[in-house]
């Protein structure tokens, strides 16, 4: 899980400047469990950040993203959503309402990939899609 510590350490290892902007974005995922959109994330930074604009949202999310620090979650139809645990797990989509649920895998769920040859898996993206209890009701 995405800690203000763990980013600050990574992203300083890598000679990444750590802005003030930068700082507020990871301080809105830091224990945030609802896969935010980029807008929502720029919405509650924006409140403690007014001059912040959307294209730092974006700028950060990627480089947070590419130093393993959060997921980038595409399956939504609501658009680019953030994950701040990378711990391995699956998600659920309503497909509804646009919520989106974290699933605990049991390790045997972890497909294997031996039959391609060389292959080497580096993430394992594990997605359902359906309608929450909420959306059926």
């Amino acid at each position: 899980m995405l800690t203000a510590e763990s980013a600050q350490s990574a992203l300083q290892r890598a000679g990444v400047r750590l802005t003030p902007q930068r700082l507020m974005i990871v301080d809105v995922l830091v224990g945030n469990r609802t896969h935010p959109t980029i807008e929502q994330i720029y919405a509650t930074a924006r409140q403690r950040y007014p001059t912040l604009s959307l294209a730092t949202v974006y700028h950060t999310v990627d480089l947070l993203a590419k130093h393993g620090l959060i997921l980038e979650l595409r399956g939504s139809k609501d658009g680019l959503r953030c994950d701040p645990d990378t711990a391995p797990h699956a998600h659920a989509y309503c497909t509804e309402c646009n919520a989106v649920y974290d699933i605990i895998l049991p390790a045997a769920a972890a497909p294997d990939a031996s039959a391609l040859d060389g292959f080497r898996a580096t993430r394992v993206d594990i997605s359902l899609y359906g309608e929450c209890q909420a959306c059926r009701t």
